[in-house]
């Protein structure tokens, strides 16, 4: 699974290439990307994640940490000089932030090593049964798929009903779920206690959209994250 989740970094701008050569330059009888029908889009999502599951099989874990770092860095340089070239506002200095980021991505790629990774495993030395899982113990990928599964629930309202108060508050929903619900998936390994606060602020922020929009979607997903919180706080009280 980890391997997959790099696979989809690394085949990003890969993916978005693709994207924009379609918009600037579509086939003859295809109609500009933005007024193709909503299989398309969905189309060129699945040949994403279809390249995502090539690649994972295909490369290591440590080229997939390369190829995802220089992309990412590939891709701040390029917009910031796009942003320059347009005239944007503030956009030489954007273009020296995103250059240095940039940078620093490109570094990292070209340093990291098998043991920065991954942690070499330790065999155990103590003779007996390992250590019991909690009943409720939170399963090592779920938290990944529940922030996967939020994401496309919230691109679902913003792109394919499209029509308010469903656009509206599916955008929201989209930066929740990648700037609060994958951070919170990410750190319950490093950081639990801020693991479990950022899925209870996730859980409050879709209860609010709930609220607002009156979907039941948000009132699920707030209360899938709650239950997130609940077992990331069982999990740091029960490593304490």
């Amino acid at each position: 699974m980890q391997r997959f989740f790099l696979a989809l970094h690394a085949t990003m701008p890969a993916a978005l290439v693709v994207a924009v050569l379609a918009h600037l330059f579509p086939p003859a009888g295809l109609a500009p990307l933005a007024q193709r029908p909503v299989w398309t889009v969905w189309a060129l999502i699945g040949a994403w994640l279809l390249l995502s599951a090539l690649a994972a099989g295909a490369l290591r874990t440590l080229a997939l940490w390369r190829v995802s770092l220089a992309g990412a860095g590939a891709l701040l340089a390029v917009a910031g000089v796009l942003g320059r070239l347009q005239g944007s506002a503030h956009a030489t200095a954007m273009l020296a932030g995103l250059v240095a980021i940039g940078l620093v991505c490109l570094g990292i790629a070209a340093f990291v090593g098998p043991q920065r990774v991954q942690a070499p495993r330790h065999t155990a030395t103590r003779q007996g049964p390992p250590p019991e899982r909690g009943r409720f113990a939170m399963p090592a990928h779920l938290p990944f798929w529940l922030s996967g599964v939020l994401a496309l629930a919230s691109f679902r309202l913003a792109h394919v009903v499209a029509t308010e108060p469903a656009r509206s508050s599916g955008m929201l929903g989209l930066l929740l779920a990648f700037f609060v619900a994958l951070p919170a998936a990410t750190l319950r390994h490093w950081t639990p206690r801020i693991a479990a606060l950022l899925w209870a602020l996730a859980a409050l922020a879709y209860g609010g959209l709930a609220a607002k929009a009156g979907l039941v979607q948000w009132s699920v997903a707030s209360a899938l994250c709650a239950v997130a919180a609940c077992l990331q706080l069982r999990r740091s009280a029960g490593a304490a």
